[in-house]
């Protein structure tokens, strides 16, 4: 299996997701959301660049029965419903409802990336339902991290390392790594027993908890507490049951 893990969606092209099973990762926050979401019973997520594209979809869809979430600068854009914190999507608030959602990064990378064979959403929160899909796949991996405005970010590197350990343990030698997945897979394995405080300590996660979402921080780090597989189906991500 080929892995190669980009550290911001920059560079990616059709040719990079085509034939690949991709993996977006936005830990801060938007794969979190996702997650977050699914587990509170929406039907799907709708991933949209902007805000104008969000509101043409909601138009589509008709209002009944769709939320409108997503922030600009970290915080909710005006006149929708949900900001892109994961506290926020509950049974009460998205439930049996379509979610359109537009962030900064992640809902950016994920256009880009929608193309390929297989789309999957990763966080920290779902790390296992993810690495279990991949194992299975058994095919080229293309991880997408997400950054923030164009830039490393050191919470979605650590969660490429993660996934990219993970393997390792199941398929040794079998992997064929680029550097950019090695440099992550060191990252990961350098702050195994502290990643925590590695990515509280990154810049993002500063800036989140400079405007009041420090509590985002401590949810999107708590490994497996979302077990559920938003796969791309039809435009829309929905859970892969099991």
């Amino acid at each position: 299996m080929n892995i190669r893990l980009l550290m911001t969606p920059i560079p990616l092209d059709k040719a990079d997701v085509e034939e690949k099973t991709v993996v977006v990762i936005d830990v801060l926050r938007a794969t979190t959301s996702i997650c977050a979401a699914l587990m509170a019973g929406a039907k799907g997520v709708i991933a949209t660049p902007g805000p104008g594209e969000a509101g043409d979809m909601r138009a589509k869809l008709g209002g009944d029965g769709v939320v409108l979430a997503g922030e600009r600068n970290g915080v909710r854009i005006e006149n929708f419903h949900l900001g892109n914190s994961p506290s926020e999507f509950t049974d009460e608030t998205v439930g049996g409802m379509h979610v359109i959602m537009t962030t900064t990064n992640g809902t950016l990378a994920l256009n880009r990336a929608n193309k390929g064979k297989h789309v999957i959403t990763a966080g920290l929160v779902n790390m296992s339902r993810v690495v279990e899909a991949v194992a299975r796949e058994k095919e080229d991996l293309l991880l997408v991290c997400s950054g923030r405005e164009g830039h490393f970010s050191i919470e979605d590197t650590i969660c490429g390392g993660m996934l990219i350990h993970r393997l390792t343990e199941r398929f040794g030698d079998e992997l064929q790594l680029n550097d950019a997945a090695s440099l992550a897979l060191l990252l990961y394995r350098t702050n195994q027993d502290n990643f925590h405080e590695a990515i509280a300590r990154g810049e993002h996660a500063r800036f989140l908890a400079s405007i009041g979402f420090e509590q985002d921080i401590a949810i999107a780090t708590r490994v497996d507490s979302m077990p559920v597989l938003p796969v791309l189906r039809d435009g829309r991500l929905v859970n892969e049951v099991e």
